[in-house]
This record gives structure tokens, C-alpha cells and sequence, in this order.
């Protein structure tokens, strides 16, 4: 791969003026963030969920406007994370940036390869309020290119496992804890489908679309995406594609597995509908979905690990990370600091992690006595947590986004056309070869 000489993915960014508008520098935060007048510097946040999850972010900002007078955020919705870039590079081009942005915690070394994200380094070292080593390690992973900060971890999620306690009981498993493996899951899901007059009534499983949920089936089973060194790819080897090639079997061949048709934190698809009225016995989601089930269900619900073949492993790499636009005046990106340092601070993390299901971004949240008493009284909001330690945070390249869009395309020609994983992966390996040879 070449790292940095690359060109946006869209083709409205002229080579020519890539240099001229995309430059930024790193900043020293200043003293005060009110302008010469002694009025609030007026800064805009784009920020992309909705729902439960978009009401906490707006409620922050709130938060924050009202505990200072020098600063003032603007939130403005953005339906998507994906949106929010798409949006970005238009509103560069038009030279009508936002200040701070929520960006694809996989997509954003897009923007920052191309110098469209100020780096954060100068703030971190300068600022000796600001707790850096605090974060979670394997989130922080995930803010770095050759080890400048460009992000800072905000709505950070994994996949867990949701299954119907009633459906368990019914098909004779122990509710607390029914599944740990893949083919127990296989099992399970065999045993909980029902079929009338041909017509499948309640499926046994079921997960989402992205890729997001397809990478812990692979590093489970031994597979990866890329070598080590990340110059050959090997996702279409056999322990990257063997978990798909079972999801192809239960789909098609059991019929215990409810075709995937989409699954975002904004738009769950009919995977998280058709669970949440009792048609689904097991599904694997995002973390993110737990506050929104919990609210939606008439049933008992159980939490666990996303089941494993050899090991169990998930990613750290889903969500959102905040990020200042380099091209924004200096003034407002000293602004836009003062605002991300608070969303992610310690309170902060605590309050979004108990109103959302996002898993807490901080070391400190994770051991604060309000968080013990709320996992105590709420445990499934501390199975993502648990799960850490079998996280695994995705490679920061260049043109991810393209990258995971070949997946994707893969994915779902296993899904929706029953192509075998074998050759659908294929083909996505031989796109992205490709893609990183630009």
C-alpha cells in the first residue's frame, strides 16, 4: 500500500487543489475560546445516530453549552456516521466546513491520509487537564496514523450475542447460558426454528449485514483480512471463509438463519424487528442495540459472547471516533477541543455509556463506583466489556472504506444470491489487491 499520496474517494477533489484544500496543521489550544468581542465562539458538530443514541449525544451538548460561556455547539444530525463522511467531502470542497465531526471509527484515515483532520497531538501534550492515557488501549489504536492522534474514540461498540429466554427454555437449554460455540449455535438454532405449511414462522438466528459482523466470525476460526505486515491479502483463504460458507448453509440448506438484509445503530433492519417480536430466537448485534431491545421487548432477554470456533474474538472497531476538520479557523478549532475533551471525559463517558449500551471509552468510567453499581443492577451492559480482552481493532489503511465495500459486495452475494463463500471472497480479494496496489 502507499499510505499517504492518496486521492479522496470521490471524484469531485481535482488533484490539483488537494494540497490547497485539504492543508491543516496541528494547533496549541489558547487560553480562551471567545472571540475579540467576549461572545461564545460558535462551533458545528455533525454528529450521526439517531434514536436512543442520538437523543444521549444531544444531551451532552446541552451539557456542555450550559457548563461554560466561551463556547457554543451547534449539533447537527447527520442520519450516519457513512453520511457524515460522504457530506464532509462535498462540504470541504464548498469551503463550508463543520468543526467537528463523528466519523466511521473504520473510515476516517480517509480523511486524515489526505490532511483533512487536524491532528490532535499539540492539544494532547499541551493540555495538562487532559487524561490521554486514560483510554482504553484497544480503542486508542484506532485514533493513530504513524503515531499521530488524529481522532479521539467516542461511541465505541462490538458485537454481542441477544437470545429469547422463553425460546431457550422451550427448546430444553440452560437460559443463563445455552451457547458458546458455533455449533452449539448451529445446534440451538435447529432446535428453535419452526416451520408450518412451509412457511418459517421463527427463525433460530439471525445478525446484520456489514462486515462489522462477519470479522469475528473470521478471526475466530484463525482467519484475517490482510498478512501481518498487511501487504497480501487473505481473506479468501479457508479460515476467513468458513464461518460465512456456514452462515450459507443455515440460510439455504437448514433454513434456520434469517437472510441478512441490513443492520445499522440507525436502521436495525428486520433482523433486530423480527427479534424483538419473538420471530428470531438468537441474534448477534451491535452492544449499541441494548438499550433500544431492553425498552422494545415482552419477553425474558439474555446477553452473551458472540460464539466461537477455536477462540472467541470480536472487534473494537465499530462506531464513531470525533475529529476536528483541519480547514476550520483556529479560533473554532480551539473551541472544537474544549468540546471533544468534554464529550469523552470521564462523567461524560459514564453518563452516554448508561443511556446507550456503547461500551465506556475510558479506564476510569469502567472502575467508577457509579459504573459498579450499574453493572451490578444492569449486568448485560457489561458483557461488551467483558469481551474485551477478545477484542482485535481492524487495520489503519488507507482506503478502507473501499476495501470493506468489496466485503460487503461479497457478503452479500453469499447472502442474498448463495454464492459459496469461497468464491464470493474470491472475487472481493481480488478487488482489493487491486485497490491497494493505487
Amino acid at each position: 500500500m502507499k499510505p499517504l499520496k492518496r486521492k479522496f474517494i470521490s471524484s469531485v477533489l481535482a488533484t490539483s487543489c488537494l494540497v490547497t484544500v485539504l492543508a491543516g496543521c496541528g494547533q496549541e489550544a489558547s487560553s480562551s475560546s471567545q472571540n475579540k468581542q467576549g461572545n461564545p465562539v460558535q462551533i458545528e458538530f455533525w454528529y450521526g445516530n439517531g434514536g436512543v443514541i442520538g437523543e444521549a449525544t444531544k444531551s451532552l451538548v446541552e451539557q456542555f453549552n450550559q457548563s461554560q460561556n466561551e463556547v457554543k455547539v451547534n449539533a447537527v444530525f447527520q442520519e450516519t456516521t457513512n453520511n457524515i463522511g460522504k457530506k464532509l467531502l462535498t462540504a470541504i470542497v464548498g469551503n463550508a466546513v463543520p468543526d467537528v465531526v463523528q466519523l466511521n471509527a473504520r473510515f476516517w484515515p480517509t480523511f486524515a491520509y489526505n490532511k483533512a483532520l487536524l491532528p490532535l497531538d499539540s492539544y494532547i501534550q499541551n493540555d495538562s487537564k487532559f487524561d490521554y492515557g486514560d483510554f482504553v488501549d484497544s480503542f486508542v489504536k484506532n485514533t493513530l496514523i504513524d503515531g499521530k492522534t488524529y481522532t479521539l474514540p467516542f461511541n465505541r461498540s462490538t458485537s454481542i450475542l441477544y437470545y429469547n429466554k422463553d425460546i431457550v427454555k422451550e427448546i430444553g437449554l440452560d437460559p443463563e447460558h445455552p451457547v458458546s460455540t458455533w455449533d452449539e449455535l448451529v445446534a440451538a438454532a435447529k432446535k428453535a426454528t419452526v416451520v408450518k405449511d412451509g412457511k418459517t414462522e421463527r427463525f433460530g438466528f439471525s445478525t446484520y449485514l456489514p462486515p462489522l459482523y462477519y470479522y469475528s466470525l473470521m478471526w475466530s476460526n484463525g482467519g484475517d483480512l490482510f498478512s501481518p505486515d498487511q501487504k497480501e491479502v487473505v481473506l479468501d483463504q479457508a479460515p476467513a471463509v468458513q464461518g460465512l460458507e456456514m452462515y450459507r448453509n443455515m440460510i439455504y440448506e437448514t433454513k434456520t438463519m434469517m437472510q441478512p438484509t441490513g443492520g445499522t445503530t440507525t436502521d436495525s433492519g428486520q433482523e433486530l424487528v423480527n427479534f424483538k417480536n419473538g420471530k428470531v430466537a438468537f441474534l448477534v448485534a451491535s452492544t449499541a442495540d441494548l438499550s433500544e431491545i431492553q425498552k422494545s421487548i415482552k419477553f425474558n432477554l439474555g446477553v452473551g459472547f458472540v460464539p466461537k470456533f477455536k477462540e472467541y474474538a470480536v472487534t473494537t472497531s465499530s462506531g464513531g471516533n470525533l475529529a476536528i476538520v483541519a480547514k476550520a479557523p483556529k479560533e473554532k478549532q480551539d473551541a472544537a477541543w474544549k468540546f471533544i475533551k468534554f464529550l469523552t471525559d470521564k462523567q461524560q463517558t459514564i453518563y452516554f455509556t448508561q443511556h446507550t449500551g456503547y461500551m465506556p471509552i475510558r479506564k476510569s468510567a469502567v472502575t467508577a463506583p457509579e459504573m459498579v453499581k450499574f453493572y451490578e443492577q444492569n449486568p448485560f451492559f457489561k458483557t461488551a466489556v467483558d469481551e474485551l480482552p477478545y477484542g482485535k481493532a481492524l487495520p489503519v489503511v488507507p482506503d478502507f472504506d473501499k476495501i470493506e465495500a468489496e466485503i460487503q459486495k461479497a457478503i452479500g452475494k453469499t447472502y442474498a444470491q448463495n454464492v459459496p463463500a469461497q468464491e464470493s471472497m474470491k472475487e472481493a480479494a481480488a478487488q482489493i489487491r487491486a485497490i491497494m496496489k493505487k
